[in-house]
């Protein structure tokens, strides 16, 4: 999903997969395209906004990609919380 926002011509902002790893923990979030000030990481409660500037498919779009990473960062909390959890009742 990363590559693919990445690919839209013209995009101000991207798909970026982000790593901890003091936590292990690897999800997607939303960063503003290009350097400066602008540039950087943007909240979940903010994307919206920039959704309801772009064109009505474009829009939808990114709206259904959101809703999948969404749906992604879940599960890998999720499934790593499952691992630690096995680990933990199996040393």
């Amino acid at each position: 999903m990363s590559r693919l926002t990445r690919q839209v011509r013209g995009r101000t902002f991207y798909l970026a997969v982000h790593r901890r790893k003091d936590t292990g923990q690897v999800h997607l979030r939303w960063r503003a395209a290009g350097a400066g000030a602008r540039a950087g990481h943007i909240a979940w409660g903010v994307i919206h906004a920039r959704f309801v500037q772009l064109p009505g498919a474009l829009r939808e779009w990114y709206e259904r990609i959101h809703r999948c990473a969404i749906e992604l960062n879940r599960r890998e909390i999720e499934a790593r919380l499952a691992l630690r959890h096995a680990r933990e009742r199996n040393p």
